[in-house]
This record gives structure tokens, sequence and C-alpha cells, in this order.
């Protein structure tokens, strides 16, 4: 069955960067659990805390952006969110690490240039900046400084995840030999073919993030305290 946040996740204006990460952080090993200050963080990813307060105000644009399609949403079902709006940015967390040891970085033109082309920050087609501040203040609940530093963040998880999808390849003959597996036939082969490789692509893709998170996860603290956020502890 399709979970509830990757079948709406589309909608969330902050999430059109992510490249089929839903669902991939399971097995990434245990939590750690330690008495030092963590008030203002929902998780800790080695040294860094990721703030409970962009944590819930990503939830509830999340789900405010379901409720306008009018769709119900439910408790079971703000849980779910919850728990994988979480896995999501601690997965991005690890992945911008990651980028940062392998020298990847997003410069200043990198960053302006997505900032001006997020719609939401866009007065007819071109992008506003005193729209850019509210946005962020009202909507974000963040000064500027911490947005760009935060998107920063997000678009370098990116640059790892399409660094890690151009790595993978194919073998001569192996899309051929896949698609007869998939399909018991290779009749529509040549018509399918661009199509069904790019789905190979990336779920060979998603196999090597998937591995290669598994592997950061042995070097890599990671803390959780959602539980202890929500009881207000």
């Amino acid at each position: 069955m399709i979970s509830f946040f990757r079948r709406y996740k589309q909608t969330l204006i902050i999430s059109t960067f992510i490249i089929f990460l839903v669902g991939i952080f399971a097995g990434l090993g245990g939590y750690f659990f330690t008495d030092f200050d963590t008030t203002a963080a929902v998780a800790k990813v080695g040294k860094t805390k990721i703030p409970y307060l962009r944590f819930s105000v990503r939830v509830n644009q999340y789900l405010e952006s379901v409720r306008a399609q009018g769709q119900e949403v439910t408790e079971a079902q703000t849980k779910q969110v919850k728990a994988e709006m979480l896995r999501d940015m601690i997965v991005n967390e690890i992945l911008a690490q990651s980028a940062e040891s392998m020298g990847l970085y997003i410069s200043d033109l990198e960053l302006s240039r997505t900032i001006e082309q997020t719609p939401a920050f866009q007065t007819e087609g071109k992008f506003d900046q005193n729209r850019y501040f509210q946005m962020i203040s009202m909507g974000y609940r963040m000064t500027p400084e911490a947005y760009e530093k935060d998107e920063r963040r997000r678009l370098l998880a990116g640059k790892m995840k399409a660094a890690l999808f151009r790595a993978t390849k194919l073998a001569p003959g192996e899309l051929r030999d896949e698609y007869m597996r998939a399909k018991g036939s290779i009749k529509n082969f040549e018509s399918d073919r661009e199509a069904f490789s790019q789905e190979l692509r990336q779920r060979r893709a998603l196999d090597t993030i998937n591995f290669f998170l598994r592997q950061l996860s042995t070097q890599i603290e990671i803390q959780t305290f959602l539980d202890q956020r929500e009881r207000g502890l």
C-alpha cells in the first residue's frame, strides 16, 4: 500500500528537490540517547541538530497542503507523516554531511537561483523580495539567514543524491534481460526502452543509496527526540 506521506508528497513545496527517497530510511540502525541539552532539537545527526521548530513547520505545511485538496487527515496519518518527515530530514542531513566530506558544495549562485525560482516567492511569475521575506517570516517562521542555510543544506543533499544516481550504470545487454524478466517478452522493448531504462536506473540508484546510508549509519551517531518534544520535555 502506498503510504499517506508518499501519496501527497509532491504537493509540498519544500520537497520538490527530493529524489525517490521516502522509505529508504529502514535499516539505518538504532538510535542513541544521551542527557545533553537537546531541548530545541527533534533529532541530532553527528554534531548537527535538526530543530524541532523547523520540523513542525514542515509537517504543518504538508498537512495543510493535503487538507487544501479536500482530504481528511486522521490522527494515525498525522503520526505517520511526522515519522516519515523526520526520517526524510535525517536522511538529507546524512547525505549533506557526506557531500561535504567529498568536497561538494552549493554556490551562492545555485542558492539564489533556487530561491528566485520558487513559486511561493514570486509575484506574477517574478521573484518578489518583499514576498520572500514575508513568507520566510510568517510561513516558515525563520530569518532569511536561517532559511538560506537550511535551503543550502537541502540542495547539498540533493546534489549528493544526483551524484549517486549518475553513478548508477547498466551493463551492456542488461536492460534487455531485465525487461524480459519483468515483462516475459521483448515485444514492446524498443518502444518501452527509454521509460524502462529510467525506471531500472532509479531502482538501482535506490539500492545504492540504501547501501550507502546503511554504511554511513555505522559511522554517524543518530539521535531522535520526537517523543520527548511531543510530550513537551
